[in-house]
Protein backbone atom coordinates (compact mmCIF):
# COMPACT_ATOMS: atom_id res chain seq x y z
CA UNK A 1 0.00 0.00 0.00
CA UNK A 2 1.09 3.57 -0.68
CA UNK A 3 -0.01 6.78 1.03
CA UNK A 4 0.22 10.45 0.05
CA UNK A 5 1.33 12.59 3.00
CA UNK A 6 1.70 16.37 3.23
CA UNK A 7 2.37 18.74 6.12
CA UNK A 8 1.58 22.47 5.81
CA UNK A 9 1.66 25.40 8.24
CA UNK A 10 -1.27 27.76 7.74
CA UNK A 11 -1.34 31.19 9.33
CA UNK A 12 -5.01 30.99 10.25
CA UNK A 13 -6.90 29.69 13.29
CA UNK A 14 -7.62 25.97 13.40
CA UNK A 15 -11.37 26.65 13.62
CA UNK A 16 -11.20 28.61 10.36
CA UNK A 17 -9.23 25.84 8.64
CA UNK A 18 -11.79 23.28 9.81
CA UNK A 19 -14.59 25.37 8.23
CA UNK A 20 -12.71 25.48 4.93
CA UNK A 21 -12.63 21.66 4.85
CA UNK A 22 -16.21 21.06 5.95
CA UNK A 23 -18.37 23.24 3.72
CA UNK A 24 -19.09 23.06 -0.02
CA UNK A 25 -19.02 26.86 -0.25
CA UNK A 26 -15.54 26.86 1.31
CA UNK A 27 -14.18 23.89 -0.71
CA UNK A 28 -15.14 25.80 -3.87
CA UNK A 29 -12.55 28.41 -2.92
CA UNK A 30 -9.55 26.07 -2.77
CA UNK A 31 -10.19 22.64 -4.41
CA UNK A 32 -12.83 22.78 -7.15
CA UNK A 33 -15.38 25.45 -7.97
CA UNK A 34 -17.94 22.70 -8.72
CA UNK A 35 -18.58 20.96 -5.40
CA UNK A 36 -21.36 19.73 -3.14
CA UNK A 37 -20.83 18.46 0.39
CA UNK A 38 -23.30 17.26 3.03
CA UNK A 39 -21.32 18.30 6.11
CA UNK A 40 -22.28 15.58 8.58
CA UNK A 41 -20.93 12.14 9.40
CA UNK A 42 -22.41 9.79 6.82
CA UNK A 43 -23.06 12.68 4.44
CA UNK A 44 -21.72 12.62 0.93
CA UNK A 45 -19.68 14.96 -1.18
CA UNK A 46 -19.34 15.32 -4.91
CA UNK A 47 -16.37 17.17 -6.38
CA UNK A 48 -16.50 17.80 -10.12
CA UNK A 49 -13.60 18.56 -12.47
CA UNK A 50 -13.19 19.14 -16.23
CA UNK A 51 -16.60 20.74 -16.64
CA UNK A 52 -18.28 17.97 -14.67
CA UNK A 53 -16.80 15.16 -16.79
CA UNK A 54 -14.69 13.89 -13.88
CA UNK A 55 -16.45 13.36 -10.54
CA UNK A 56 -15.04 12.26 -7.20
CA UNK A 57 -17.63 11.09 -4.66
CA UNK A 58 -16.84 10.75 -0.97
CA UNK A 59 -18.59 9.82 2.26
CA UNK A 60 -17.87 11.90 5.35
CA UNK A 61 -16.53 9.36 7.85
CA UNK A 62 -15.27 11.62 10.67
CA UNK A 63 -15.85 15.16 11.85
CA UNK A 64 -14.06 16.13 15.04
CA UNK A 65 -14.28 19.93 15.28
CA UNK A 66 -11.97 21.69 15.06
CA UNK A 67 -9.33 19.03 14.60
CA UNK A 68 -10.23 16.42 12.01
CA UNK A 69 -12.14 15.76 8.81
CA UNK A 70 -12.04 12.32 7.14
CA UNK A 71 -13.58 11.12 3.89
CA UNK A 72 -13.86 7.71 2.20
CA UNK A 73 -13.65 7.78 -1.62
CA UNK A 74 -16.70 6.03 -3.10
CA UNK A 75 -16.12 6.83 -6.79
CA UNK A 76 -13.46 8.68 -8.76
CA UNK A 77 -12.25 9.22 -12.32
CA UNK A 78 -8.88 7.87 -11.18
CA UNK A 79 -9.58 4.18 -10.46
CA UNK A 80 -6.77 3.91 -7.90
CA UNK A 81 -8.65 6.39 -5.67
CA UNK A 82 -11.57 3.99 -5.12
CA UNK A 83 -11.85 2.93 -1.45
CA UNK A 84 -9.00 5.20 -0.35
CA UNK A 85 -9.35 7.56 2.61
CA UNK A 86 -8.61 11.28 2.79
CA UNK A 87 -7.77 12.71 6.22
CA UNK A 88 -7.17 16.29 7.29
CA UNK A 89 -5.76 16.62 10.82
CA UNK A 90 -5.51 20.15 12.25
CA UNK A 91 -3.33 21.15 15.21
CA UNK A 92 -3.19 24.62 16.67
CA UNK A 93 0.32 26.01 17.00
CA UNK A 94 2.01 29.37 17.57
CA UNK A 95 1.88 30.22 13.84
CA UNK A 96 -1.79 29.26 13.41
CA UNK A 97 -2.51 25.72 12.26
CA UNK A 98 -0.47 22.70 11.27
CA UNK A 99 -2.33 20.61 8.69
CA UNK A 100 -1.33 16.95 8.43
CA UNK A 101 -2.86 15.57 5.26
CA UNK A 102 -3.05 11.88 4.36
CA UNK A 103 -4.61 10.21 1.33
CA UNK A 104 -4.20 6.53 2.22
CA UNK A 105 -4.78 3.13 0.69
CA UNK A 106 -3.36 3.25 -2.84
CA UNK A 107 -2.53 -0.24 -4.04
CA UNK A 108 0.69 0.91 -5.72
CA UNK A 109 2.85 3.98 -6.24
CA UNK A 110 2.30 4.25 -10.00
CA UNK A 111 2.12 7.27 -12.33
CA UNK A 112 -1.41 8.22 -11.21
CA UNK A 113 -0.29 8.03 -7.59
CA UNK A 114 2.55 10.46 -8.41
CA UNK A 115 0.15 12.77 -10.27
CA UNK A 116 -2.29 12.65 -7.34
CA UNK A 117 0.48 13.52 -4.88
CA UNK A 118 1.46 16.52 -7.01
CA UNK A 119 -2.17 17.62 -7.40
CA UNK A 120 -2.83 17.40 -3.65
CA UNK A 121 0.29 19.48 -3.01
CA UNK A 122 -1.03 22.18 -5.33
CA UNK A 123 -4.52 22.15 -3.82
CA UNK A 124 -3.19 22.24 -0.26
CA UNK A 125 -1.14 25.31 -1.19
CA UNK A 126 -4.38 26.72 -2.61
CA UNK A 127 -6.07 26.01 0.75
CA UNK A 128 -3.21 27.77 2.57
CA UNK A 129 -3.42 30.80 0.26
CA UNK A 130 -7.20 30.92 0.58
CA UNK A 131 -7.05 30.92 4.38
CA UNK A 132 -4.17 33.40 4.58
CA UNK A 133 -5.16 35.84 1.80
CA UNK A 134 -8.78 35.10 0.92
CA UNK A 135 -7.78 33.93 -2.58
CA UNK A 136 -7.14 30.29 -3.48
CA UNK A 137 -6.63 28.66 -6.88
CA UNK A 138 -9.25 25.90 -7.14
CA UNK A 139 -9.92 23.88 -10.28
CA UNK A 140 -10.09 25.09 -13.05
CA UNK A 141 -7.87 28.01 -11.99
CA UNK A 142 -5.06 25.82 -10.63
CA UNK A 143 -1.77 25.46 -12.49
CA UNK A 144 -2.20 21.72 -13.18
CA UNK A 145 -5.59 22.20 -14.85
CA UNK A 146 -4.25 25.02 -17.02
CA UNK A 147 -1.46 22.84 -18.42
CA UNK A 148 -3.18 19.41 -18.42
CA UNK A 149 -3.51 17.69 -21.77
CA UNK A 150 -7.12 17.07 -22.83
CA UNK A 151 -8.08 13.39 -23.02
Amino acid sequence: MADILHLIIIRAPRERAYQALNSAAEVRNWWTRDADLDSKVGGQGEFRFAGGARVTKVRVDKLEPPGRVAWKVLAAPIPSWLDTTINFELRADSDGTTLSFAHRGFKEADDMFAYSATAWGCFLISLKEYLETGQGTPHPDDALSRVAKPN
